[in-house]
């Protein structure tokens, strides 16, 4: 036996492709487990005790009492035909324009339809602009296919969309490529904030005027709390020609499932599925989430989560404002996960999260959220997975963290 490995980080440099190289050796997570008895506001994960188990066991039953055998085969690289239809059926519906199966291809979930995406459009040295801050795993999908990233500041209404035009009018001249604007329009992660539709139609003015993709995140779109929808996505509002729309069944159904869809023009669909190498996404999980979109179960499921997390929200804000109100300030979001903390001068947002995390709460902090690491200090609350009944204990502990971090850092 060897004394040392044959292959290490080291000998493998000249073995690895150029992507591997971007990217390193360190393995990203979205959220590490903690053998802890913590309450955690990190993750953007769905409520448990609300995961649809009867749902889908009925659904998954009809799927092999009907379709056993076309369930149980390889299903394509578009994805299972029937959840295409299914698709396109209800999205014709909430976008309010005709869609088919040729506006979808089924995906492993919102983080594969992101990387499907730029397996089409992305070439090294390509630019994409994105809203900072934002969801830092599309950030890593960009710098992968060695995109250059290209920050647009946001206010409290979302993305700005001056500056943007500016971006793209400087690196036009600068002789840059702009594949792709990425953003997260509605209940935007982290910020929860939700773009007003004035500034969606400018936006789609932009990407007309500099041929310019959207690929428009939508992940927590559904999940809005308030008497009306969100303004309509920019997928719809472009007849489905500008914008890419990339969703997912994680957050309104499981994240287990690992199933999600991209809307797209059907040549562009065609083009992310050509390029698709493992025999497309799962056909039996896909006919069981047809059969519960069919059925009636998925609207009827969305409809309970948005009461659910309107409760958990009120909660965590009621929480905030006893426990924390003396040093943060926040927009109550309109839907989707998260709570934006804005920090009081003076109070490090590591900080906190490090002092926090030694009294068994998880949060997010605002610096790894930005892409040009232009960060404020904020805080991101998950409010979505964290039981109700433990919510204010955590915001308590928060508070708590708070003042021992203003203390030290003498700020009043």
């Amino acid at each position: 036996m060897p004394e040392s490995p044959f292959w290490t980080q080291d000998s493998l440099e000249d073995l690895v492709s150029a992507r591997s190289k971007i990217m390193g050796a360190g393995v990203w997570a979205a959220a590490r487990p903690d053998d802890r008895p913590v309450i955690s506001f990190a993750g953007g994960l769905p409520d448990v005790p609300s995961l649809p188990d009867e749902e889908l066991l009925r659904a998954t039953r009809a799927v092999l009492d009907t379709e056993r055998r076309e369930a149980l085969q390889y299903g394509g690289t578009f994805g299972p035909q029937p959840l295409r239809e299914a698709i396109a059926e209800r999205s014709s519906g909430i976008e309010g324009i005709p869609l088919t199966a040729e506006h979808v291809t089924v995906t492993s979930g919102a983080a594969h339809g992101i990387g499907i995406a730029c397996e089409a459009l992305i070439d090294p040295g390509d630019t994409v602009l994105v809203e900072s801050p934002t969801f830092p795993g599309s950030l890593r999908t960009f710098v992968s296919f060695g995109a250059q990233i290209e920050a647009l500041p946001m206010d409290d209404e979302g993305l700005l969309v001056d500056p943007a035009e500016e971006a793209l009018k400087r690196l036009a001249d600068e002789g840059r490529r702009v594949k792709l604007l990425y953003l997260i329009p509605t209940h935007q992660n982290p910020v929860g904030s939700t773009l007003p539709l004035a500034r969606r139609d400018q936006l789609l003015e932009l990407a007309r005027d500099h041929r310019v993709l959207l690929m428009e995140d939508d992940a927590y779109g559904e999940l809005w709390f308030g008497d009306e929808p969100p303004p309509p996505s920019l997928f719809s509002l472009s007849g489905g020609e500008l914008a890419i729309k990339v969703a997912s069944f994680s957050k309104i159904i499981a994240t287990g499932l690992r199933l999600g869809w991209n809307l797209a023009p059907p040549t562009l669909i065609t083009r992310m599925a050509a390029l698709r190498y493992d025999m497309g996404s799962s056909p039996y999980l896909g006919r069981t989430v047809a059969e519960m979109i069919r059925n009636g179960d998925l609207d009827r499921h969305v409809e309970r989560l948005r009461a659910i997390y309107r409760r958990k929200l009120d909660r965590l804000c009621e929480a905030i404002d006893e426990h924390c109100g003396d040093y943060v300030t926040y927009q109550r979001p309109g839907g989707g996960f998260f709570v934006w903390l804005g920090l009081h001068q003076g109070l490090s947002a590591i900080e906190v999260q490090r002092v926090a995390n030694e009294k068994g709460v998880l949060i997010g902090a605002g610096p790894h959220f930005f892409a040009d690491g232009n960060a404020t200090q904020h805080l991101r609350l998950a409010f979505s997975y964290t039981p109700v009944e433990e919510i204010e204990e955590g915001v308590h502990r928060l508070g708590e963290a708070l003042r021992e971090v203003a203390a030290s850092s003498a700020v009043k």
